[in-house]
């Protein structure tokens, strides 16, 4: 998968869903403000950054060498997903556990509204 493919099926998940450019070399994908996803522009080998369950973590970092703490972010619910060692359907799984961890942090009131329909 590459960064316009991420870029596509981040926007994909809901209508709500935004993208925008943050310090200048990382794009964020957001629901409701919140980050779930963050590509890093200037990095040297294609990657992204997505929010996950600390155990959930471990365990995949442990399993796969493409699964690393996140740069600059919270080690414990972020992780980096180096794109090029890693298959499309794990990725986009990734993608979806990150979207709706975020989802479930949000108020009560958005999580029938935001919940994926796929």
């Amino acid at each position: 998968m590459n960064i316009e493919e991420i870029r596509t099926f981040a926007l994909s998940l809901h209508p709500e869903v935004t993208e925008d450019l943050f310090a200048n070399d990382w794009l964020s994908f957001r629901i409701h403000g919140k980050w779930f996803v963050l590509i890093w522009l200037e990095s040297p080998e294609p990657r992204i950054a997505v929010n996950m369950q600390p155990d959930t973590a471990r365990d995949l970092r442990e399993r796969y060498d493409g699964i690393r703490p996140a740069y600059h972010m919270n080690k414990n619910n972020w992780s980096d997903l180096f794109l090029e060692q890693l298959e499309t359907d794990l990725v986009k799984q990734l993608i979806i556990q990150s979207y709706e961890n975020i989802i479930a942090k949000l108020p009560k009131k958005y999580h029938a509204s935001l919940a994926l329909t796929r």
